[in-house]
């Protein structure tokens, strides 16, 4: 998700399109695409619903976990990581669309800079679960990250069907050129190298909207890698492209899953719909530091509020009205963060798309633009002050 008409605005304008064209043109009596071929998971086997074959691979973001979730070796590798005196770094990162690029030159800017460092967990949602993936992996990927953040062109991403609504489509979008090159992006190699670094202890965490429940899905991609199933590979792809799924221009993601030996399928749509940006589930609590902890948070969009005279219409209105929402989210989701990392011991550093950033006319994964998102975030990253202990200089508050 995305807020303001600033870098991550493209994506909320996107979904507000959507959701709006798809309200006209869905006309009565007419023939509805079926999406879910099972049926849902009822409500009282929420919990225990899995996909097939796996077990503690994912949990509600409102939970504290599944339990003994280290009572195996990769829970107690993740345990020993926590409680070991070395530095702990945690880095999480947000959705915003094409405004992703910021994220990606941070991160290249940073291992310019020379001190980026290893990080124990990291957390994703939306675009920033793409990143999230080649993050974990290591600055080797910066120049995949440079390339998917900078050349990706719309026709790369979806494809425009609005007439697909006159039946009953669920989006006026078809994903299926982002599902390819997420494909080309976590390949089987990729998916060894993550359970690699899974059973080192280090945790690789993507967020999803599971649209059913009405609740944050977290799920543990290492986990998942390590597990040996034959469809880890495809399931963490299409977690991705759930995670980047905006409601209304995109189809959601069926995932199926089992409970008490009986099939079922669940609707999966982007993270940010739940939580724009997190950590953990807030109510887990970690065991104290026995050394330094460092919270990196990087924001794909600008927190400050962008004045603009809103035009009169429903669609005007009612995308300066989500956008709003969605801005104002974020700065909840990041304030939440920085009480838990004052609650549990971590130095706390966010970085968001500098409020005064000046960028040029938007088009969907237009290069000028993106570039100059990149640009930005390469500069941050490189710099010795490119990050903050508050989020207020970067909502425009001094």
């Amino acid at each position: 998700m995305s807020d303001g008409r600033g870098p991550a605005g493209a994506q909320t304008r996107r979904a507000v399109a959507a959701v709006t064209l798809a309200l006209v043109l869905a006309l009565p009596g007419c023939g509805v695409v079926p999406i879910r071929l099972a049926p849902a998971v009822p409500a009282a086997a929420q919990l225990q619903a899995e996909p097939p074959g796996y077990a503690r691979i994912r949990a509600f973001g409102d939970e504290l976990g599944p339990s003994g979730a280290s009572s195996d070796d990769l829970g107690r590798a993740a345990l020993a990581r926590l409680q070991s005196s070395e530095p702990i770094d945690l880095l999480a990162l947000s959705g915003g669309a094409d405004a992703g690029a910021f994220g990606a030159g941070v991160l290249k800017g940073w291992t310019q800079r020379g001190d980026r460092p290893e990080f124990d967990y990291v957390t994703g949602v939306s675009t920033g679960a793409l990143i999230a993936a080649l993050a974990f992996l290591g600055p080797r990927y910066d120049d995949a990250l440079e390339r998917f953040y900078t050349r990706t062109t719309a026709s790369d991403v979806f494809i425009l069907r609005p007439l697909a609504a006159l039946a009953g489509a669920p989006s006026i979008g078809d994903s299926a050129p982002l599902r390819n090159q997420i494909n080309r992006i976590v390949t089987p190699r990729m998916v060894a190298e993550i359970a690699a670094e899974r059973r080192k202890g280090r945790m690789l965490l993507i967020g999803t909207t599971n649209l059913d429940a009405q609740r944050q899905v977290i799920w543990d991609i290492g986990r998942i890698a390590a597990s040996g199933q034959p469809d880890r590979v495809q399931l963490i792809r299409d977690i991705l492209l759930a995670s980047a799924s905006v409601p209304g221009a995109f189809p959601p993601v069926t995932i199926d899953v089992v409970a008490d030996g009986r099939h079922y399928q669940e609707l999966h749509v982007d993270g940010g719909v739940t939580r724009g940006v997190f950590a953990y589930p807030p109510g887990l609590r970690l065991p104290p530091p026995k050394g330094p902890r460092r919270m990196w948070v990087i924001r794909n969009s600008k927190l400050a509020a962008e004045y603009e005279p809103t035009r009169q219409g429903v669609v005007s209105i009612a995308e300066r009205s989500l956008t709003t929402l969605i801005k104002h989210q974020s700065v909840g989701n990041i304030a939440d963060m920085q009480a838990q990392a004052r609650r549990d011991g971590f130095g706390f550093n966010v970085t968001a798309v500098p409020p005064n950033l000046a960028l040029p006319p938007y088009k969907p994964f237009d290069a000028a633009y993106m570039n100059t998102l990149f640009q930005a975030g390469l500069a941050t990253g490189r710099s010795a002050h490119g990050w903050a202990d508050d989020a207020g200089p970067l909502m425009g508050q001094h």
